[in-house]
């Protein structure tokens, strides 16, 4: 069964070749019309995301091969033949359909197997190498059957390939659909948003391509084995022609596809490439663009990077806390620092990591102790390493003047953290930590703020507050007169 649910990169390569030597299938593209295309896939209206990733495809198609258009559900909201030819296959076809594509209206029914029975027909199928590319929406709701009519297409063409774009599908309706592809030799992709629709395509054009005979060849050098996101060099011969590329591709897509790649040079310098950030066992190619054809490959296995986290084994309280780590960076992964010990979802502050691995800063808890820092795994939200610190008291202290006239400014001497958000103030004995009657921002970079004396006389304090606003770590007295 040659089937797969692929999410394909916004960058997935479409590269032809201008020469007229570059054979390719004929193609008819065959776009779900029906009323359920008015719905969206993400942000956008399925019928548009069809019509636009159309638009960006087509426009490299060899245009010595025919290219057509057939919708269905377009014209009757009741008949299920409702399936016509919009734009004949012909040479130099490529801005009819994407002119057509652009004009459709959802408003029917969905007779899918009608539809793709006529379309292999536009194209001669039976005499012609040819490849139907599907976009569907909505399940068959007439009494054809796709799965029957593919086994029928296979039995009776010359070479028929039938690929499949779905638009969101559940599971019944996949079963359904992914048939034509899975009987035909071409693939079905479920696509999620419009990425997936405009890379489906793209994928479909590139195995209507066919290579010519009598190929270059060329070579690979690699590590069998990488970790995730890791940089890698690849050493390679070959042609070496302008274009030609060393890709890192999921196996199995046709010429052209890529999750990202490197050009080659003509002095054969090796080159590097950064693995995927997902685990798993990818391709190596040399591509060569001008041919459209793979002319080396070999797989490569992308590892699971090691989870650890590094961090000092001992901090003054509201201290500034780098923590250093490595893991897969996946989505919603993070960082965490949480009581000693404490299960994963009790935290008292967390930060998501970044794919480059960069060290991560908090602020130290304010009250002494022992805790710990944790990365944490989005996928199932188990964390996957620790390791523990201590706090300790804080190191703090406040100097100001004794006495100061009621409204004046005046200058105040601090140690301490220095920390983000970290203030001086002037409050009355026996306010909470949280309260304050004037302030000043410390700088790390000064060891001196000023402040704005209160306009009332009276006893007061100096404080120095940590940046939560939860702890004063020191204080001196000061009368206003």
């Amino acid at each position: 069964m040659i089937r797969g649910f692929l999410a394909l990169p916004a960058a997935l390569a479409l590269l032809c070749a201008s020469s007229a030597a570059v054979l390719a299938d004929d193609v008819m593209l065959v776009i779900d019309a029906s009323a359920s295309m008015a719905g969206k896939l993400g942000r956008d209206r399925k019928i548009d995301l069809v019509a636009e990733s159309i638009e960006a495809a087509v426009t490299d198609f060899p245009t010595e091969a025919r290219i057509g258009l057939l919708a269905f559900g377009a014209k009757s909201k009741t008949s299920c033949t409702d399936a016509a030819v919009v734009t004949k296959p012909q040479r130099n076809g490529n801005e009819a359909v994407t002119t057509a594509a652009a004009k459709l209206t959802p408003r029917g029914k969905a007779p899918l197997a009608v539809a793709v029975e006529r379309a292999a027909n536009a194209i001669n199928y039976r005499s012609e190498r040819a490849t139907v590319i599907v976009f569907v929406d909505k399940v068959e709701a007439c009494d054809a059957n796709p799965c029957v009519l593919a086994e029928s297409l296979a039995t009776r063409a010359k070479d028929l390939t039938v690929e499949v774009i779905g638009l969101g599908l559940d599971e019944k309706e996949i079963e359904q659909v992914a048939c034509l592809a899975d009987k035909t030799g071409g693939k079905f992709i479920n696509a999620k948003d419009g990425t997936d629709v405009a890379g489906g395509l793209a994928a479909a054009l590139a195995s209507a391509k066919a290579p010519p005979p009598n190929l270059p060849s060329a070579s690979l050098d690699a590590p069998e084995k990488v970790m995730q996101s890791a940089v890698f060099e690849i050493g390679y011969d070959g042609p070496k022609l302008k274009g030609d590329r060393l890709q890192v591709v999921w196996p199995g897509l046709p010429p052209g596809s890529e999750i990202r790649s490197a050009l080659v040079t003509k002095d054969g310098k090796k080159r590097k490439l950064r693995a995927p950030a997902e685990a798993g066992v990818y391709e190596l190619r040399y591509y060569h663009p001008k041919l459209n054809v793979v002319l080396a490959a070999r797989p490569i296995e992308v590892d699971v990077k090691p989870v650890t986290v590094g961090v000092a084994e001992r901090i003054g309280a509201g201290a500034p806390l780098t923590v250093n780590w490595t893991g897969p960076a996946a989505a919603k992964d993070e960082l965490q620092i949480a009581p000693l010990d404490a299960a994963p979802a009790i935290k008292l502050a967390s930060l998501p990591v970044n794919k480059d691995g960069r060290a991560l800063t908090f602020i130290a808890p304010t009250t002494p102790g022992r805790y710990e820092a944790r990365y944490l795994s989005g996928e199932d939200g188990a964390i996957a390493a620790k390791t523990a610190f201590t706090v300790d008291p804080p190191s703090a202290s406040i100097r100001g003047p004794e006495t100061a006239k009621a409204g004046s400014r005046i200058a105040v001497d601090w140690t301490g953290p220095g920390a983000r958000f970290d203030d001086v103030v002037i409050a009355r004995a026996g306010m909470d930590a949280s309260d304050h009657l004037t302030m000043a921002r410390i700088r790390p970079d000064r060891s001196t703020v000023h402040i704005e004396v209160p306009r009332e006389a009276g006893q007061y304090e100096l404080r120095y507050i940590a940046g939560d606003g939860k702890a004063i770590f020191a204080r001196a007295p000061i009368r206003v007169r």
